[in-house]
């Protein structure tokens, strides 16, 4: 085995992976980046749900907060101390920051398939935008 091979296959093994800040090490189990206060976040996140909902995701210090208030409030995660609750928000928003795109956009209507349960009201609205007998409402910003 080349040497180049060899030193290829430590990297991916070890967990590494390039991002614009450097080398990161990932946890291969979790997905998540290793850093401080990563196992808290691990123990604490996963205990409910995939790390993969918090990966794929960036956010501010402020929108984070507002999550685990939204967990505490509308799905039962119970009170954090606030200690633990700082490592989580300093962890993620050290790690998972919010990015340009953090999802694909939405296709365009003429690119969807139909919805096969489309209501008929619905339906008579897409027919008249296309007609041009009505036009679409204007969405404030």
């Amino acid at each position: 085995m080349s040497p180049l091979r060899l030193l290829i296959l430590l990297l991916i093994s070890a967990g590494f992976t390039r991002s614009e800040e450097g080398a990161e090490k990932i946890d291969p189990s979790s997905g998540m980046i290793i850093d401080t206060h990563w196992e808290t976040v691990r123990m604490m996140c996963s205990a409910c749900h995939s790390p993969k909902l918090f990966t794929n995701y960036g956010a501010t210090r402020e929108t984070w907060a507002g999550l685990i208030d939204w967990m505490q409030d509308k799905q039962g995660l119970w009170t954090l101390p606030l200690r633990t609750e700082n490592e989580i928000l300093n962890y993620l928003s050290k790690n998972y920051p919010p990015r340009k795109v953090s999802r694909r956009r939405s296709l365009p209507a003429h690119l969807r398939p139909q919805n096969p349960y489309q209501s008929e009201a619905r339906r008579e609205y897409e027919e008249k935008l296309k007609k041009g007998k009505i036009n679409k409402p204007k969405l404030k910003r």
